[in-house]
């Protein structure tokens, strides 16, 4: 019901109508931001606000922001860049420079809060965007600089305002670089309103539009921002988390919030060429092309393009990189030179990130005027390796051997302190893997570090390693890295690197004991398994008969399980002879064993002079022991071994409908998958390894064979999640005072997965879960089976229409997904106040009421006053209900009378204050 006012006061009412308006159209203002800072001492920061503004919101211009530092402490920051920098699109930027001390060391979190959004965001709190606040945070964690280092923020290079078009790809990147080394990874958030509210009524842009092709992604490494593809043209606001990582471990975060301007575009943006991803090694000159064109949008049509870049190497203090390219609009392709002359100290484990942007110069007029030119941006990640450390040799000398490498090394002498040393790194037999510019270190290689402290031991002109952990017999291989790091004040290191691999170089320790070639399993069975067992006797140049005379005997044991302790003598398996050329078996025949159901592992062990104690004991060998995971439609097979030989390839064989072994694929790592099985039939396997000593004397390749396993396919992998969205009339402008019980009602609907995810083909229900509130426990309030099958539900809460839902698909063998995408809708609160009752008997307007009809309010707190400030008048009611009499029930004079209310609305997040306070006046007319 709409509520008369007597024409003597509409007048009134207009006025303060459009004082209203007047102040909300002013108040729309920011678009996009963050918080940065850096480490100035051992307590002291400095930070810098970055904001863009609507440039044509002038009233709402502030000189000067309130920063709250996390400790308690807030302060009133002028604005450092003058009167702000006008950019193109209505946009203005603005930075906020302060320093604070922190009384200790700690962690903080750094918050600014602006009361108004920019107008206009189709994807926050829609179509009121100007009344919600803008707020950013940073955190910040001051180490003790003697032990863990200063502690500085990422820097972010690319501005967080960028032009899209709809219907055509788009993608932002913030550029992000870390002056500490510190590794980045990005989260996308929802934007702030406070320091723990989310905005209100709030879309992911996939959301506005929503089908197959509007889709969003944020890789969490690089940071790129991909939308395939915007769907309806206007401005939207995405927020993401940027995560600052030390030693592996996070630290801090930082939000930064960024403005997409989505135009209908008569032209297509730029195209720019050149590499994505490139590895150079520390005093190498990085040299690349990068083109950029413009494409026409019809043959007679000229335009230009304008190329610039911003990025980690461009700003560094030592031998910065350089872009070299052409001012301004010019003809297309335009091409660019990146040169960049790297240095020792460039050496990160982390990929610097290159943002190249190009302009065109086709004017775009939007909808509120302004000038828009389409661009884009290319993403190319460049990492400096350290180089590696050359000419590496090892001579085995009296059971050690001594590794060596050349000396200088390259980057020995890098500034700050900032190359720290060796490790030497040593496996048994040769690893030969192919060298990659951007690989450093040796994990996964099967190499083990020797030393726990990095060595710049030298002898001579070289550097050195003494390794006097050595066994006879054995083939080891040594590689060397150098490592940099960071360092504290204290001379503590912090975010290491390891340098690219040196070569590898190989030595052959005496082989006076024999060597397993062989441990073959050749019959499975749970009780009557066979293994066969084979060996090399000793090289008598190595062995030295005069010192080691005969008897000779050899004894070969066995442990189950893959180990190397609890081994037993084998029965029949001692084998006897005077003279070391004499004939002596190299091979036996292990029966009787469970090898269905476990591994087993040998030794053998060699005895000279007809003693006690063995001459040494031949490194154990295990059978290789084969496990079946199965799967839908698919078997996983998987092994493990414990060999002194290197296996460099394994055949995999699967059993036919005849009993006959095929071989269905080799592997170079113990794993393989068998895909396009039929669920339900068995299916069985077995693993034939090739290995080398890598010895000249013993042939290869040396095979063995697994046990037979066997599978059977069953579908054990849930569908993937569905895509869910929900809408209710506080999504329409024109239906949201519509808030009558029978009108609260959340429109939820979802994709299915069959169409949109290629590994799913058999979702066949779904279960729909709620909360009435964020962060509560879900439920399930619905469930829709083969029968129902359907991807829309509409759901009545309770109580309003706040609430939080997700949705997952189940298929034919009952696997549920994941949750999809958790969608929160908030109520959209409507309380206003009039400025005119008329409390005279005449049957009208007799109450002070609000406006009719208000939604979502839990309470209010109102006080009214007279001109003198005394309350005459006081409820927590929102209905209010005021006769115009005071607190003595007495009848008021008409006259002006001052309110403040403060309002409780019901939300997602619970009851919570409305962020603005309600004042005003009340005109209280008898018409006496």
């Amino acid at each position: 019901m709409v509520r008369s006012i007597p024409h003597s006061f509409q007048q009134i009412s207009l006025v303060a109508l459009f004082c209203l308006l007047a102040f909300s159209a002013s108040a729309t203002h920011n678009r996009a931001g963050e918080i940065t800072y850096e480490q100035i001492d051992r307590l002291t920061v400095r930070a810098t606000i970055t904001t863009y503004t609507k440039a044509s919101s002038r009233p709402a211009d502030r000189d000067s922001l309130e920063l709250c530092w996390g400790d308690g402490d807030c302060e009133w920051v002028l604005r450092s860049n003058g009167t702000g920098t006008l950019l193109p699109n209505d946009t203005k930027f603005n930075i906020y420079i302060a320093e604070h001390t922190y009384s200790t060391q700690g962690h903080f979190i750094m918050t600014m809060t602006d009361p108004n959004r920019s107008g206009g965001i189709l994807n926050v709190n829609p179509p009121s965007s100007d009344n919600v606040p803008f707020h950013l945070r940073t955190t910040v964690t001051l180490f003790n600089p003697q032990f863990a280092g200063f502690n500085n923020s990422p820097v972010l290079l690319q501005p967080p305002i960028d032009i899209a078009c709809a219907g055509q790809p788009f993608i932002h990147n913030p550029n992000a670089y870390d002056p500490d080394g510190d590794s980045l990874s990005y989260e996308l958030v929802v934007p702030l309103q406070s320091t723990s509210t989310n905005v209100p009524n709030y879309s992911f842009p996939n959301q506005i539009q929503p089908g197959a092709a509007n889709n969003i992604g944020l890789d969490p490494v690089t940071g790129d921002f991909d939308w395939i593809t915007p769907q309806l043209p206007g401005e939207y606001n995405i927020a993401m988390y940027i995560i600052q990582h030390r030693n592996g471990r996070p630290v801090d975060t930082l939000i930064r919030d960024l403005q997409i301007l989505v135009e209908m575009c008569d032209n297509r943006p730029p195209i720019i060429e050149t590499v994505t991803e490139v590895c150079v090694i520390a005093g190498e000159t990085l040299r690349f092309d990068v083109t950029a064109t413009a494409p026409l949008t019809a043959p007679d049509d000229t335009q230009k393009v304008a190329l610039t870049a911003l990025g980690g190497p461009l700003i560094q203090d030592i031998s910065p990189a350089k872009f070299i390219v052409a001012d301004g609009y010019q003809d297309d392709p335009l091409v660019g030179v990146f040169e960049w002359e790297t240095a020792c100290e460039h050496i990160s484990d982390q990929f610097y990130s290159v943002v190249f942007r190009a302009v065109d110069n086709f004017e775009i007029i939007d909808d509120s005027g302004d000038r828009v030119f389409l661009s884009t941006l290319k993403t190319v990640r460049i990492k400096v390796v350290g180089p590696p450390p050359q000419d590496v040799q090892a001579v085995a000398e009296m059971g050690e051997v001594e590794v060596t490498w050349e000396k200088p090394y390259s980057c020995e002498n890098a500034q700050n302190e900032f190359f720290r040393g060796f490790s030497v790194w040593r496996r048994e037999g040769s690893n030969l893997f192919p060298p990659d510019s951007c690989q450093t270190g040796l994990a996964g290689q099967g190499y083990t570090r020797l030393n726990a402290v990095l060595t710049t031991e030298m002898m001579g002109n070289r550097y050195f390693y003494l390794d006097m952990e050595v066994e006879r017999g054995r083939t080891y291989c040594y590689r060397i890295l150098a490592e940099f790091a960071k360092t504290s004040l204290g001379g503590n290191p912090f975010n290491p690197v390891e340098s690219l691999p040196s070569e590898e170089f190989c030595v052959q320790l005496s082989r006076d004991i024999p060597l397993l070639t062989n441990a073959s399993v050749e019959q499975t069975d749970a009780n009557n398994g066979e293994v066969q067992v084979r060996w090399v006797l000793p090289d008598p140049e190595d062995l030295d008969t005069l010192q080691n005379p005969g008897p000779y005997r050899y004894e070969l044991l066995r442990a189950p399980g893959i180990t190397d302790v609890g081994f037993q003598l084998l029965p029949g398996a001692i084998f006897t002879t005077q003279n070391f050329l004499d004939p002596v078996p190299t091979e036996f025949l292990d029966t009787d064993l469970a090898t269905s159901n476990i591994p087993y592992t040998y030794q053998i062990a060699f005895y000279v002079n007809g003693e006690t104690e063995p001459l040494g004991i031949a490194n154990e060998a295990s059978t290789i022991f084969l496990s079946v995971a199965s799967t839908d439609n698919q078997n996983d097979l998987s092994w493990e071994e414990l060999v002194p030989w290197e296996n460099f390839e394994y055949v995999v064989y699967r059993q036919n409908a005849s009993g006959i072994w095929d071989s269905i694929g080799v592997s170079e790592t113990p794993e393989f998958s068998d895909t396009g099985l039929n669920n339900g039939q068995e299916y069985c396997y077995y693993v034939e390894s090739k290995g080398t000593y890598g010895i000249d004397e013993i042939p290869g390749p040396l095979l063995n064979k697994s046990q037979e396993a066997c599978g059977i396919p069953l579908d054990t992998i849930p569908p993937c999640p569905p895509v869910l969205r929900v809408t209710n009339i506080c999504n329409d402008p024109g239906n949201r005072d519509n808030c009558e019980p029978g009108n609260l009602i959340n429109d939820l609907s979802w994709t299915d997965p069959k169409l949109v995810c290629a590994d799913t083909d058999d979702a066949i229900a779904f279960n729909i879960y709620y909360t009435a509130v964020e962060g509560g426990n879900f439920e399930i309030i619905a469930s829709f089976d083969s029968t129902s099958f359907d991807t829309v539900f509409t759901h009545m809460p309770d109580l309003g229409l706040a609430g939080c839902y997700a949705v997952t698909a189940l298929d034919t063998f009952n696997n549920e997904s994941a949750f999809s995408n958790i969608v929160c809708v908030d109520n959209c609160p409507i309380y206003e106040l009039p400025n005119v009752f008329t409390p005279n008997g005449d049957g009208e307007n007799e109450m002070y009421i609000p406006l009719q009809p208000f939604c979502f309010i839990d309470r209010i707190e109102l006080t009214v006053v007279n001109r003198w400030g005394q309350t005459v008048f006081q409820t927590n009611d929102p209905e209010i209900r005021w006769d115009g009499k005071n607190l003595s029930g007495k009848p008021l004079a008409e006259g002006v009378y001052y309110y403040t209310c403060k309002v409780f609305e019901n939300r997602v997040t619970g009851i919570s204050p409305r962020t603005d306070l309600l004042k005003g006046y009340i005109h209280l007319v008898r018409g006496e």
